[in-house]
């Protein structure tokens, strides 16, 4: 175990996290307004909570003087992406077969592993496949919490190793604190040495896969997969309830009162000029924010202040494409594609919040 080979396991890991947000975002605002009110707050709740994670593991990277990036070409996500699991993320609607995805994400390492969707009886387009850089890092196919679990027990090795002075050398100004980020569902922690690394990596996993003796984490929330449950059965968790069963009051879930998003869309596909533009502009927010993160993670924390305008400039594109059917693709609606276009960013300032 090296340092090397460590900041190579945490580079993948802020990859990841960002890479689970565009397909949770496509769920949220493909939901027609006034409906599907629970879901929103879940899928809502657990983009916060994503973009937590990627800070995360980004202060644990820093910690150890290594350099997290988001943007360009060769680091963006592109879709769909696949998992060091197997697992495929699609851009697709508030569906049956979007929620499946998301518990294949969201999939505890301990639990029987699932059987992933078929594609084609999903009907799930996918022109080309991409995979994650933590395909590329992984010594074997993994769960996200296997992943993780990886990275804290070589973070523990090299400490050992070379001691936690020697490991943990990065410039303390390249931390995310809470002044610099808030958008509930907890906080950045200021990673200075192991014990900080472990807490930041155990939040992640807590947050995202719960622990099998219980769906919720150690701040009373249910964790994402049972989160996702809620959805999938159309019930909520009461906290007597065995895991896999929620029996509580339904959640309202309606399949039917969202826009038909086409899956992995392609801005070259819009034959129309309004909706190409309007794909360029969501493109250009996309582009611009992971740009503003990289300078974030890069020792500018202020620069998540304009990263909150960004994204609801992000948002309001696309709601444009989600509301506009396309007429070859019977009845499916346009929607975001979430590709690599350059985009100048502006100058930075102080940011309190990145709520979508």
């Amino acid at each position: 175990m090296t340092a090397a080979r460590l900041k190579e396991l945490l580079a993948a890991a802020v990859k990841l996290e960002l890479a689970t947000i565009p397909p949770y975002l496509c769920a949220l605002y493909s939901i027609r307004p006034g409906s599907n009110q629970q879901a929103t707050l879940v899928l809502r709740s657990v983009v916060v909570e994503e973009m937590l994670h990627m800070v995360l593991a980004a202060n644990v990277l820093n910690a150890i003087g290594g350099r997290p990036q988001v943007a360009g070409r060769e680091h963006a996500p592109h879709y769909p992406h696949e998992l060091p699991d197997g697992v495929i993320l699609d851009l697709l609607p508030f569906s049956p077969a979007a929620i499946e995805s998301f518990l294949q994400v969201e999939n505890p390492q301990y639990l029987p592993t699932l059987t992933a969707p078929d594609s084609a009886a999903l009907q799930v387009r996918r022109p080309e496949l991409h995979t994650s850089h933590a395909v590329a890092v992984s010594e074997r196919p993994t769960t996200i919490g296997a992943f993780y679990q990886e990275i804290t027990e070589t973070l523990k090795a090299v400490a050992a190793d070379i001691g936690e002075p020697a490991l943990f050398c990065g410039d303390p100004a390249r931390q995310i604190g809470a002044e610099f980020y808030y958008a509930g569902g907890g906080s950045p922690t200021r990673v200075t040495d192991l014990e900080s690394a472990c807490r930041a990596l155990d939040e992640v996993v807590d947050q995202g896969e719960g622990d099998i003796l219980s769906p919720y984490d150690a701040d009373g929330d249910l964790a994402h997969y049972f989160r996702f449950q809620q959805l999938k059965y159309n019930r909520s968790y009461l906290a007597a309830d065995e895991i896999g069963t929620p029996t509580g009051p339904a959640m309202g879930v309606d399949f039917k009162t969202v826009y038909p998003m086409l899956a992995n869309p392609r801005t070259a596909e819009y034959d129309d000029p309004d909706l190409k533009a309007a794909s360029v502009r969501a493109n250009h927010s996309w582009s611009q924010l992971l740009q503003q993160l990289d300078a974030a993670f890069d020792g500018r924390p202020d620069a998540l202040l304009p990263a909150v305008h960004t994204m609801f400039r992000l948002r309001d594109a696309m709601l444009v494409l989600l509301a506009n059917p396309l007429p070859d693709h019977h009845g499916r609606h346009a929607g975001p594609t979430f590709e690599w276009q350059p985009f100048t960013t502006a100058k930075a300032g102080t940011n309190h919040d990145l709520s979508p």
